[in-house]
């Protein structure tokens, strides 16, 4: 049997049955957005991400100061689902030999602008040359105020809360992919800077953890809003009722636009992946669209959890039933 025939779930489960052991200093291990270490009394999460060329990025459209910045946008984004704070990121880079320098050079420079901004040093790794592709691959290291953000706290009753948009980046891989980017100031431009320029929820996360921390459920929207929905609901054992109405961020305009060229923005907001925005229940009486505003983001709240089959999400979009799918590495069901 091949990984590839194994599909990423089943390689999980057999690295798990490897690695998993029970310590006294590990609160939360494998199995959500990041690791809780408790060395004495600090609490301090760490998590690992790549994004790699060819799957995570097109070489000949994407800017190389955007795939640094996607490299950290993909770890910070998982300290935020946490609520850590960003402390340290450590950078290994492989990278084939004849790689041109100053591009590799730009890219570094996307990736520290996005830690300076997070609050982040990137303080170590590793550089490796190998025959192709280049890979980006950062370890985040953030501390936490008390007890994280979960997958597994879901309860009954609770509000689902959608912090960040949905949909954009999908759409905007789909734009880059036809032709040269766009340079209009309608959505088609807007789409593709959610996909180059992801903004990881960061200041969101942290102060939701010190309101809920231990309580609220939260998932960073990585592989589609469908599928990270289901894999909180499954940590929880419970079910969600989901409903999104047009995105903002696309309007009228642009949903007729996408019609008719073919794209179908309401698999993008259910499915597409790239978006870096959290998905969160807490308690009906949780001000969770204060807490988020006054990190500066935006918080809408999509849905209810209800009792079912354990990782059942019932996924509506724009007013029509959409699969509660996503990207799911190596393709495998």
């Amino acid at each position: 049997m091949t990984v590839g025939e194994l599909g990423e779930v089943g390689l999980i489960a057999a690295l798990r049955a490897i690695f998993d052991r029970d310590r006294g200093d590990v609160e939360v291990g494998n199995g959500d957005d990041g690791l809780v270490w408790v060395p004495g009394q600090r609490r301090v999460v760490a998590t690992i991400d790549s994004v790699v060329e060819g799957v995570d990025w097109l070489p000949e459209r994407t800017p190389a100061a955007a795939i640094g910045f996607r490299a950290a946008a993909v770890t910070l984004s998982d300290l935020a689902a946490m609520g850590a704070r960003p402390r340290l990121l450590l950078l290994a880079l492989e990278l084939p030999l004849d790689a041109p320098l100053e591009p590799v050079l730009a890219a570094a420079r996307g990736l520290a602008a996005l830690a300076d901004v997070c609050g982040a040093a990137v303080a170590g790794g590793d550089v490796g040359f190998s025959n192709g592709p280049a890979r980006w691959t950062t370890t985040g290291l953030g501390d936490l105020a008390g007890p994280a953000l979960t997958r597994a706290t879901a309860q009954v009753g609770d509000i689902v809360w959608l912090i960040g948009t949905v949909g954009a980046a999908a759409l905007g891989l789909a734009l880059l992919r036809a032709g040269p980017a766009p340079t209009d100031d309608g959505w088609r431009l807007n789409a593709v800077a959610h996909h180059l320029w992801p903004l990881p929820q960061v200041s969101a996360g942290v102060g939701l953890q010190r309101r809920g921390g231990g309580r609220w459920a939260c998932i960073d929207i990585s592989d589609g809003l469908g599928l990270d929905a289901s894999r909180l609901a499954a940590a929880s054992g419970v079910a969600l009722d989901l409903e999104i109405p047009l995105p903002l961020w696309l309007g009228p305009v642009g949903a007729s636009e996408c019609e008719a060229a073919g794209l179908d923005w309401r698999a993008a907001c259910a499915a597409g992946g790239d978006d870096y925005a959290l998905l969160l229940a807490a308690p009906p009486g949780a001000r969770v669209d204060r807490i988020v505003r006054a990190a500066g983001a935006a918080a809408q709240r999509i849905g209810r959890v209800r009792p079912g089959p354990a990782g059942q999400v019932a996924l509506r979009v724009g007013g029509r039933p959409c699969e509660p799918t996503g990207w799911r590495h190596g393709g495998a069901p």
